[in-house]
């Protein structure tokens, strides 16, 4: 049975993150390793580790446990070998196939070639892990603190073995079929309660750490160039576990240098008391630390899917500066004479899109409508109108808008700076209007949340750059005190998000510049009249479409890592739908100020609003 903080996360975010009507999905997971990958096959042989030990060298699961549900062990009937999970890990495993000083226990090439001698098999849209290496470097530091003179040289030597073991293996796997692999490197061991007391023993088990995770990123990096259609997806246990450590209360703990079984406290403890220690003994994580792997595995596996809140930056540019050209156009078809504005602006948009998460590798998807983006911001905008002969009327305005915007898990802070122009050629009872525009949206205080709460991916700002152009017609039909305007729009409108890479302690992204553009077509009727000598209503109703629009995928890579770079579809331009609008007016000697809201209701529950109130001054 499936439970978990990991899958209750991702689960949880269906009703909050906007994915796309399809989901990255993976069918099962398969795992080779060592202890910390173990779910009781060395306990089945040997009947080790003892109580209070739960079969598996921690309190409760083990990390693959977490992410992906019970499966089958090293023992399990070959006919099923295929059908389903497959947890091949032995607590003890070293990376290669030499003796163990803990008996006859399978190395990591032992437990591929026996996974593959009896017929397993991975197919497209299997998860292979393989996590391995630290049993080599507890076995060889003995020898290493017997001679200290020769300690770093000789543990540099077991360290990139190791690691090319593990390299040379996921290799192996490539071959065999596996399409994507993910590889945890080590956490600080140094740091570890079993080290951790003595600066001499930790000092040499940090720096064999880091001889080993870096020849394992070199060696992964050969892997992946050598089998490209094969993702190699490397986790970074290393800086996940150091930042926990250097922030216990951060991540929910309380203890993090001591080992849970040597805390009478803690191991006769509440399962929540024992959960409160990272470690559960001397080099094990407890069942929340193997729960944070879990969760950090699913956010490098899954990032394709947690990043598409990215999207929303894009979005958000083009449907402002649609917003803002509107108004614009709007601006001078109602203009009656000549003067200077100053009006304080207010925009607010959002759009629904379909998601679909699976809880879990081998999970079920769930899917839900959830806001593509939400933004809402305010400002002024100054400009002026002049009449240019008789017919024709030029008009232009600078917008400053500032505001919020969340998509997905993405917040940032939004500053618009637009500047529109425009002309109006009337020369009876019919127009032509006709503007042109383009804005910059720096989105600063960017902060991509991820499936650990306390890690957040950040940058300092993000440039959109958007641009457009409309032109509408249509003439004017008098009616008493009121005249009742049919109008026909064609418009144009861009926006490219500039990319950029993320800042985070892990799974940050490094994105490529996106596009998003549409042609759009629209009719209204629009209506004003006065009420009083110096007070005029109006009021428009219409329907607006795409008649063509680009939606460029979302195209990222996760920084300094082997998976391969990503794009994803993130569907079609939204459409604008209905459009309402309302405006009211009060003249006051040379001064008019009036208060207008329009608004836009299409599909996916979109909706982009803007509503201002504006003093205009005669010349």
């Amino acid at each position: 049975m499936k439970h978990t903080l990991t899958l209750a996360l991702l689960a949880s975010m269906v009703s909050m993150l906007p994915f796309a009507a399809h989901a990255q999905s993976y069918d099962r997971l398969v795992s080779f390793g060592d202890s910390l990958s173990d779910p009781g096959n060395l306990f089945t042989a040997t009947g080790q580790p003892p109580a209070p030990y739960n079969r598996r060298f921690t309190n409760d699961l083990v990390w693959n446990e977490y992410l992906a549900g019970s499966g089958l062990n090293f023992f399990g009937s070959p006919a099923t070998i295929n059908s389903g999970n497959v947890y091949s890990g032995w607590g003890g495993a070293r990376s290669d196939s030499a003796a163990n000083s803990s008996g006859p226990i399978p190395g990591t090439p032992t437990q591929i070639g026996a996974y593959l001698a009896r017929g397993g098999t991975f197919g497209a849209n299997d998860v292979v892990s393989l996590w391995a290496g630290a049993n080599d470097i507890f076995q060889a530091l003995p020898t290493a603190a017997a001679n200290p003179a020769t300690a770093s040289a000789y543990m540099t030597g077991i360290a990139s073995t190791a690691a090319g073991n593990v390299s040379s293996q996921v290799g192996q796997l490539a071959t065999a079929g596996a399409k994507t692999i993910v590889v945890m490197n080590l956490p600080d061991l140094g740091s570890t309660p079993q080290f951790n007391t003595s600066i001499t023993t930790s000092g040499l088990t940090t720096y064999t750490t880091g001889v080993f995770n870096t020849a394992l990123d070199t060696g992964l990096n050969a892997a992946a160039a050598a089998h490209s259609d094969t993702n190699i997806v490397e986790v970074d246990i290393r800086s996940a576990f150091s930042a926990i450590v250097a922030d216990p209360q951060g991540f929910g703990f309380s203890n993090v240098t001591q080992a849970c079984i040597t805390v009478t406290a803690c191991v006769t403890g509440s399962q929540e008391t024992r959960n409160s220690y990272l470690f559960w003994d001397g080099v094990h994580p407890t069942a929340a630390g193997h729960q944070l792997v879990a969760n950090l595995a699913a956010q490098y596996l899954y990032t394709p899917t947690l990043t598409r809140g990215v999207g929303m930056l894009a979005e958000q540019g083009y449907t402002t500066r649609r917003a803002i050209q509107a108004e614009m156009g709007s601006l001078l078809h109602r203009a009656t004479g000549e003067g200077y504005f100053v009006q304080i602006v207010g925009a607010q948009g959002s759009r629904d899109t379909s998601l679909a998460m699976q809880d879990g590798i081998g999970g079920d998807d769930a899917s839900s409508d959830v806001k593509a983006y939400d933004y809402s911001l305010a400002g002024v905008r100054a400009g002026a109108v002049q009449s240019i002969g008789s017919a024709t009327t030029f008009g232009f305005g600078v917008t400053a808008l500032t505001g919020d915007s969340k998509g997905f898990l993405v917040t940032a802070k939004p500053t618009d700076l637009s500047f529109d122009l425009g002309l109006d050629w009337r020369p009876g009872r019919y127009f032509i209007t006709a503007t042109a525009g383009a804005g910059i949206t720096s989105f600063s205080d960017y902060e991509r949340h991820t499936l650990i709460n306390a890690f957040r991916e950040t940058v300092n700002h993000v440039d959109t750059a958007a641009y457009s152009a409309q032109v509408q017609t249509g003439f004017d039909h008098a009616m008493g005190d009121w005249t009742v305007t049919p109008v026909a729009r064609l418009s144009y409108a861009s926006a490219t998000m500039k990319g950029f890479k993320e800042r985070g302690t892990v799974a940050a992204v490094g994105f490529e510049d996106r596009k998003v553009s549409a042609l759009s077509g629209a009719v209204e009727l629009q209506a004003s009249g006065k009420l009083s000598e110096n007070v005029s209503l109006s009021g428009v109703l219409g329907y607006e479409a795409v008649l063509s629009g680009d939606q460029e995928d979302l195209r990222g890579k996760l920084i300094n890592n082997t998976a391969q770079a990503f794009a994803t579809k993130m569907g079609d331009v939204g459409s604008p739908g209905v459009l309402v609008g309302i405006g009211l007016e009060r003249r006051m000697g040379g001064y008019a100020l009036s208060a207008q809201y329009r608004g836009t209701y299409g599909s996916d529950s979109q909706q982009d609003q803007t509503a201002l109130i504006s003093l205009n001054k005669a010349f």
